[in-house]
Formats: C-alpha cells, sequence, structure tokens
C-alpha cells in the first residue's frame, strides 16, 4: 500500500476522497500552521457544514432532458445510471433503495425547474459536468439523526468529461453557484414531496476564546518537523521520507538501496518494485529490506500520528458547540450521541474481545471523554489552492467506535 493509500481515508461514492490536512503529502508545514491560524482566527473561508449521509453524483443531459446519477467513478465513466439502473442496483435494500429512489425522483424535478440556459450552462450540452449532492433520509439515518429530507448541492467536487473520454476533477465550481442561486425555484418545484434542497451550507467559525488551544497545536506540529531536522518549509511527504530514512539506518542498506525503499514506500510513479529491489542487494539483506517494505503501512501510520492527534485535538475544540442546520434540537442529538457512544464503549470494553478494544484504545486517543461530544455536526469542508479538506471533530472517533460496536455485534 502506497502512502497516498495509507493517508486517504475514503468518504465513499464517486466523490472521492476528502482529506484532512495530513493527508495531502504535497502539503508543506507552513501552509498547515497557516490554515489552522486562520481557522482559529474565525477567518476560514466558505467553510460549509459536512453532513453524516448518502453521496450521489449527477449530471442533466440535456439533449435527452434526463437526470443520470453515479455512486463509483465507473459509473461516470459508463453515463450514469437512470432511474431505473439505480433502483435495481439497490433492489432488496430497504430503505436505502427507498432514499435512492426519492433522491432521484427529487433532483429530477428540481433541476427540470431551471431554465435550459441555466442547464445547459452548468452541465453541459450533454452533461459533461457532474456535480455532487448528499442524501438526507430520515428513514436511513447512519450516526446522526436529522430531521428533515434533505438534498445538499456541495460545493466540491465537480467532474468533467474531456474530449478523451476520461474522467478529471474541475477547477471550475461556478456551476454550483448558479444551482445555489436557484434553491428557493427548486424548492417550490418539490415542495409538496416532503423533501427539503440546499446549497452548501456555510458555517461560520467563531474565534478561539483560549490562544493556548492554537499555540499547544503549533508546538506539537514543530516538534513533529523538528524531530527529523526539517522545518516549516518541508512537506508532509519530505517528513514521511524523512522518518522512514531514519528507520532504516538500522538495517545496514547502502544509500542506493534506501533510495529505492523510500521510494517504494512512498509510493512514487515509477517507483522500483520489490524484484528491482532484490535485483540491488546483497541477498543476505534482501529478507530485512522485503519485511520492511511490507510492514511500511503500519510504520507510516505511526509517523503521522503525532500530526494526526495534534489537528484532530485542534478541531475537537473548533467544532465545540457547533450547530447543525438540518437539526432542531442540538442539545437533543448531542445527548442522544453521547449516550449510544457511552453504550458502544463499555459493550467493547466487556466483550472480550483483544482486537475490538485495542482499536478502541486508538479511537479513545481522540475522543479523549464523552464531555467533548458537544456537536452534532460531522465536521466542516473548506476549499485550500483547489483542494477541499476537513475538519473532523468528536465525530470522527466517536463514529468508529459506533462503527466497531455494529460490527462487533
Amino acid at each position: 500500500m502506497k502512502l497516498r493509500e495509507i493517508c486517504q481515508l475514503n468518504e465513499g461514492g464517486a466523490v472521492g476522497h476528502l482529506m484532512h490536512l495530513y493527508d495531502n503529502p504535497e502539503l508543506t508545514f507552513a501552509e498547515i500552521k497557516s490554515i489552522i491560524q486562520d481557522a482559529a482566527s474565525g477567518k476560514l473561508q466558505k467553510a460549509s457544514e459536512k453532513f453524516d449521509g448518502l453521496n450521489l453524483v449527477f449530471t442533466w443531459d440535456a439533449s435527452a432532458g434526463q437526470l443520470k446519477v453515479a455512486r463509483a467513478a465507473g459509473d461516470i465513466k459508463r453515463g450514469g445510471m437512470d432511474a431505473e439502473t439505480l433502483a435495481a442496483k439497490f433492489s432488496g435494500r430497504g430503505s436505502l433503495k427507498e432514499a435512492f429512489d426519492s433522491a432521484f425522483s427529487i433532483l429530477t424535478g428540481a433541476i427540470n425547474s431551471l431554465p435550459r440556459k441555466q442547464i445547459i450552462e452548468v452541465f453541459g450540452e450533454q452533461g459533461n459536468l457532474w456535480y455532487s449532492v448528499e442524501v438526507i433520509y430520515t428513514e436511513n439515518p447512519n450516526v446522526i439523526n436529522y430531521d428533515s429530507n434533505t438534498i445538499v448541492f456541495h460545493g466540491w467536487p465537480v467532474f468533467e468529461i474531456g474530449d478523451d473520454g476520461r474522467v478529471q476533477a474541475s477547477d471550475d465550481r461556478s456551476g454550483v453557484d448558479v444551482l445555489s442561486s436557484y434553491i428557493d425555484r427548486m424548492q417550490k418545484a418539490v415542495a409538496n414531496r416532503g423533501w427539503q434542497v440546499s446549497g452548501p451550507a456555510i458555517v461560520r467559525l467563531s474565534k478561539l476564546s483560549n490562544d493556548s488551544i492554537l499555540q499547544n497545536t503549533l508546538s506539537k506540529l514543530d516538534s513533529a518537523v523538528n524531530s527529523v531536522g526539517l522545518n516549516d518549509s518541508a512537506t508532509i511527504g519530505q517528513y514521511l521520507s524523512a522518518k522512514i530514512y531514519d528507520d532504516l539506518t538500522e538495517f545496514g542498506f547502502n544509500k542506493k538501496i534506501q533510495d529505492m525503499i523510500v521510494s517504494r514506500v512512498i509510493g512514487d510513479l515509477g517507483a522500483p518494485t520489490l524484484i528491482d529491489i532484490k535485483k540491488n542487494i546483497d541477498k543476505s539483506q534482501y529478507d530485512a529490506a522485503a519485511a520492511f517494505v511490507k510492514a511500511s503501512p503500519k510504520l507510516l501510520q505511526g509517523y503521522i500520528r503525532p500530526i494526526e492527534l495534534a489537528i484532530n485535538d485542534f478541531a475537537v475544540e473548533l467544532l465545540k458547540g457547533l450547530e447543525s442546520t438540518l437539526i432542531d434540537d442540538t442539545d437533543a442529538e448531542v445527548q442522544r450521541l453521547k449516550q449510544a457512544t457511552a453504550e458502544a464503549i463499555s459493550a467493547i470494553e466487556t466483550s472480550g474481545d483483544h482486537n475490538s478494544m485495542e482499536v478502541l484504545k486508538k479511537h479513545m486517543q481522540k475522543l479523549k471523554s464523552l464531555e467533548n461530544i458537544t456537536s452534532p455536526v460531522e465536521g466542516v469542508v473548506f476549499v485550500y489552492k483547489g483542494n477541499a479538506y476537513k475538519f473532523t471533530g468528536s465525530f470522527a472517533a466517536a463514529n468508529q467506535i459506533l462503527g466497531i460496536f455494529r460490527y462487533s455485534r
């Protein structure tokens, strides 16, 4: 498994990966600090609520007057799914099928209400531009219980089908602004069906009242990067490479072999294979090199952990008390989440399942206490230099703990 795969956590559906700051190997420590300082000062631009729903990517083929949706990148390449194909895909899956069937119907009515000129502007003549929505269906909740059936148009990502048929991310998000400007019109078109449509839910983050939280986070980032003799200009990828080189010193590999192993572990384009390494290494050293490469996924997770925990602790404070745009009684939902998480922790601790308890311990490093569950918001999403990132506070750990409980049970 490569560095980019180790660092990533798939969001599900065709939306692709929504990164934490430490997931991007090209992001520098200086940039991470700048983002964190902006967030702490309440200056994070265009942050929107991240919802705990179901993802769909969609387009509109103006030439056929038809909605097409996708759940995976392959669906887009094949031209997307119509209502019949989508229904067949989730046949027999109860409320999940109901959620997607309803969402298809609501999206069809909503987009069909737009002027043809705007439809072509947003999607192209033959649906070459694809947009992401979150489907909130109250009969099919994940972890958070929302109060209304809602389709939320996301500001990211936008996919474009090129002339060569390839699907690629587009930097042009103007279509999202056009869709958002027609929200009232779309809502009127579907109002009698018991659903809402919404643009990205912009969140106003308040300035942190305690400056020590920011300073503590910056100090932890400094400690991580300084531990390998680098400074703020270093990227996450360079930090991880330096950690790998440090660990390789005890094996006595020459510089050429070290470079090959680091390239392999990092996942560089054209990186050498284990066979390539075997051809260039002394036979007596090959088993150690192969074992190191195979163990590298866990090593990489350990290398990034101090940075992950520092940013997580900051995000927990940043999102404290944040209210969701789709929940009427924040306090009641927070209490429900606390109770559910407490029951999951208790069940795992008394289960006798060593593996589950070890995973619980890892996630409790992030959650620390049930008192840190103060918001029913999954997280916030923001865009920096063309990439979308997320801050997820206590929800991320609680979600994982509840997942262990459900899976074990």
